[in-house]
């Protein structure tokens, strides 16, 4: 082989390399947050869907409420100093304030959903064929059905404090 063709392969190999690495690195945060850990598959297209959309809704819901703890300590900042706010930044976060309540939205829409199925995922976790798997489907339903719970809370929360924050934000956006 050439030079040429040898570097050139070699870095196609590099860059394959960085790209498996980079999303094994994001599929790796995106596997546990806080103190759920998302389960591993048991085989099934259902019951994995249903596991994979319950802790992405999880895992959202959860990114939302520190997007609002990051935007709540912006906001005490600018109230403190009220005389040298970035009203760039401010603008930034009431828009992000704005995006949040369409997120939640969503994210409930989607949660409602997965709510109304998982009495039917229970049921057939139950009569999960191969039988050696019927165990480990009906404990990942349960925990997908705990996540949904958890998200439900979260998303609450997220609504109430977007509620709150946009108003203080409003009122730092007038002040100035």
């Amino acid at each position: 082989m050439s030079t040429k063709k040898t570097l050139r392969i070699s870095v196609i190999l590099a860059l394959a390399f960085l790209m498996i690495n980079s999303t094994n690195l994001t599929a790796q945060t995106l596997d546990s947050y806080g103190d759920m850990e998302r389960p591993a598959n048991v085989g099934n297209s259902d019951f994995d869907g249903f596991k994979n959309s319950s802790f992405d809704i999880y895992y959202n819901s959860h990114k939302l409420d520190q997007n609002l703890k990051k935007i709540e300590e912006n906001l005490v900042k600018y109230a403190a100093d009220k005389d040298n706010i970035d009203m760039n930044s401010l603008t930034k976060d009431i828009n992000a304030l704005k995006k949040t309540k369409e997120s939640v939205k969503e994210l409930s829409a989607d949660l409602k959903a997965l709510d109304d199925k998982s009495k039917s995922m229970v049921e057939n976790a139950k009569n999960f064929k191969p039988r050696t798997k019927t165990a480990k489907a009906i404990k990942n339903t349960d925990k997908s059905i705990k996540a949904l719970d958890d998200a439900k809370a979260t998303l609450k929360t997220v609504s109430e404090n977007q509620v709150t924050l946009l108003k203080t934000a409003q009122e730092l956006l007038g002040d100035n």
